[in-house]
């Protein structure tokens, strides 16, 4: 079952017995976990609603049996559970089935991140009750960010969206977050536009340097060095971040140069390296212009600069300098 799938059943009032939740994006996963609980009456919400960590499966069959209470409906929500457990245990009372036998009762088995293959989860997804919350691409990141700014009746069209997104990414919380923060700086019947955001928002690493990645990927050092000693003395980010981010990226890199050597699919190297579609392309062109043995080496030495930051041996600008001077 897909989140859509999940959404429509809940608005209809037509969701019954057991369902797995898991995946990266936890936003939306809990507004989904909100959304049912909100199907209780709030009158009675103490007596229908149980929360369960690591469950006994005894005590976990109690629930799954629960019974409202002048309600049409009971809702439990599990976390903090092993699947190795809950399987065992229900498998040894012979009440698998009743995970999903239960017309007047929700059980909503919450994991953080994602989900391992398991004997439970497999049970799950083959009961069509296993829903993947996985993080948003850049469409549904834009829509989720107007319709938040709708709500509060502020004004953002979809190239400020695009340019929103770009500068923190596509995580929900952070989404959320900063859409909150540019409808309380422009106010009720307020348009959001670029310089709102410029002045607004506060931008990830990967926005803050990734010009300056592309400055000394092209072999213009000098433009790339003014624009680090800028995020420098702004402190927009910090040494460590953008130490950390350029790891990431040169690993990135090696990872495309290899599985192009090998004469891997196009799609398939994309996949790997992750991250944003957009970026993802740019790396894979990128890594053209190096070889393995350069590329190895730099990930090498943006390692070493992140371990010796982190242990205080270097100082941290120059230190950074340093690096990136040797490496491009």
């Amino acid at each position: 079952m897909n989140e859509r799938e999940l959404f429509e059943k809940t608005n209809s009032r037509t969701l019954s017995g057991a369902y797995y939740f898991a995946g990266s994006e936890e936003l939306v996963k809990q507004q989904a976990v909100d959304r049912i609980v909100a199907l209780l009456d709030p009158g009675f919400l103490d007596l229908n609603l149980k929360r369960q960590k690591a469950p006994d499966p005894l005590l976990l069959l109690d629930a799954l049996r629960s019974v409202p209470v002048f309600d049409s409906m009971c809702v439990s929500i599990v976390t903090e559970f092993s699947d190795e457990e809950v399987y065992t245990g229900l498998e040894k009372l012979r009440a698998l089935d009743t995970l999903f036998q239960t017309p007047d009762a929700i059980t909503i088995f919450l994991r953080r991140g994602a989900a391992k293959d398991s004997a439970l989860t497999k049970l799950f997804k083959s009961k069509d009750r296993f829903v993947s919350f996985d993080p948003l691409d850049e469409d549904r990141a834009m829509r989720m960010c107007m319709r938040l700014c709708a709500n509060r009746r502020v004004r953002l069209d979809r190239p400020e969206a695009f340019q929103l997104i770009s500068m923190v990414g596509t995580d929900a919380y952070r989404l959320e977050n900063e859409a909150s923060k540019l409808c309380d700086y422009v106010g009720e019947g307020g348009a959001i536009n670029a310089a709102v955001l410029k002045t607004v928002v506060t931008p990830s690493v990967e926005f803050e340097i990734f010009p300056m990645l592309n400055a000394l990927l092209a072999g213009n050092k000098k433009a790339a060095m003014k624009q680090l000693s800028e995020a420098l003395r702004g402190r927009n980010e910090n040494v460590l971040g953008i130490a950390s981010f350029l790891e990431g990226r040169m690993k990135g890199l090696l990872i495309a140069k290899e599985m192009t050597e090998e004469k891997r699919p196009r799609a398939e190297i994309l996949k790997a390296i992750g991250g944003n579609p957009k970026a993802a392309e740019m790396t894979l062109k990128n890594a053209q212009k190096f070889s393995v043995e350069r590329l190895r080496a730099a990930v090498a030495a943006f390692a070493e600069i992140n371990a010796n930051l982190k242990k205080g041996l270097i100082d941290e600008e120059n230190g950074l300098i340093l690096a990136i001077c040797r490496n491009f």
